[in-house]
């Protein structure tokens, strides 16, 4: 009696763990996507990084994007029907992470010597190889899915379970595939644009392949599911990382932009943009991109018949 009222406690708290484990993912995934948006915010040459934008309501501001986004060519933004809801969202988002997450994530970093927290970075991204290798298989590129099997493996076995990235110095450089990107790939369009609250931007398409990727997770599986506790923690830690590599970029949107959610929104368009090309097999944003102005011309002798600049004679001296 005693070991089966045992046994029923012990899996009435696997499944506490188990709901807290899938909480969790779903926030380290959606968190994985928005570090990289923000980080395009800097560089990308999308409207938001040529120039900020003074601030505008909801509605006029979505206007406002997609025309400056066709007249400069730029990456078409994706629909914001959800304006309203997702300016709310932003403005809690970022007041909670203001108050709340920033300064723990700011204690965590003055406590924790900078080798490392890049080296659970290193080890988390390291956990993600899996999902990747699954993702390039699924879009057809085979030799991006060997890189990502290989990167795995040499991290594993010979990087401390991925604390140390051995791999890119062995020439396998990261990279990352989801299942988002896959449906992308195969012309699946993004509808609606969403800031999630407390995770980030996301799109209808790319939140159900994260779900897709939490719960299909090759590693997860091997490790026994979603609800695990090797799960939960795994994403909580994510969560930190994430929160932890994104702080930077997060300050720099506050700062130089006057429009901070136009920016999100035009980075994060790009960013999916750029990612569903490449798994389409098309490098975007190359030089090879600009049209051929032909070779450089060159300069035309003079002609003979040509007159000749005159120059000036010396004038004598008086005495």
């Amino acid at each position: 009696l005693h070991r089966r009222e045992a046994r029923t406690a012990k899996a009435r708290t696997g499944r506490q763990i188990g709901g807290q484990a899938v909480a969790l993912s779903l926030g380290a995934a959606m968190l994985a996507a928005s570090a990289p948006a923000m980080a395009q915010t800097s560089d990308a040459p999308g409207p938001a990084a040529a120039a900020p934008t003074p601030p505008q309501p909801p509605a006029e501001s979505a206007a406002a994007d997609s025309a400056a986004s066709a007249s400069a060519g730029a990456v078409i933004l994706m629909d914001d029907p959800w304006s309203r809801f997702n300016h709310k969202s932003y403005r809690f988002t970022r007041a909670v992470d203001r108050a709340v997450i920033a300064p723990v994530i700011h204690a965590y970093i003055r406590v924790t010597p900078q080798p490392v927290r890049h080296g659970l970075s290193s080890a988390i991204d390291n956990l993600t190889e899996p999902r990747t290798v699954g993702n390039d298989i699924l879009q057809g590129r085979f030799k991006p899915a060997g890189e990502a099997a290989g990167r795995f493996v040499l991290n594993t076995v010979f990087g401390l379970g991925g604390f140390l990235d051995v791999a890119t110095g062995a020439g396998l450089e990261k990279h990352e595939s989801d299942f988002g990107q896959t449906l992308g790939r195969y012309g699946a369009p993004s509808g609606p644009y969403i800031f999630v609250p407390l995770a980030g931007p996301s799109s209808v398409r790319d939140g159900f392949g994260r779900l897709v990727d939490v719960f299909a997770d090759p590693l997860g599986y091997a490790f026994g599911g979603v609800n695990t506790i090797f799960n939960g923690a795994r994403a909580g830690v994510g969560v930190v990382v994430d929160r932890d590599n994104a702080d930077e970029q997060l300050n720099q949107v506050d700062s130089d932009f006057t429009d901070p959610y136009a920016a999100i929104r035009s980075a994060y368009s790009q960013q999916r943009a750029n990612q569903i090309d490449i798994a389409r097999g098309r490098a975007p944003n190359t030089v090879s991109d600009l049209p051929d102005f032909g070779p450089e011309p060159q300069a035309q002798p003079r002609s003979k018949t040509e007159p000749q600049p005159q120059q000036a004679q010396p004038q004598p001296q008086r005495p």
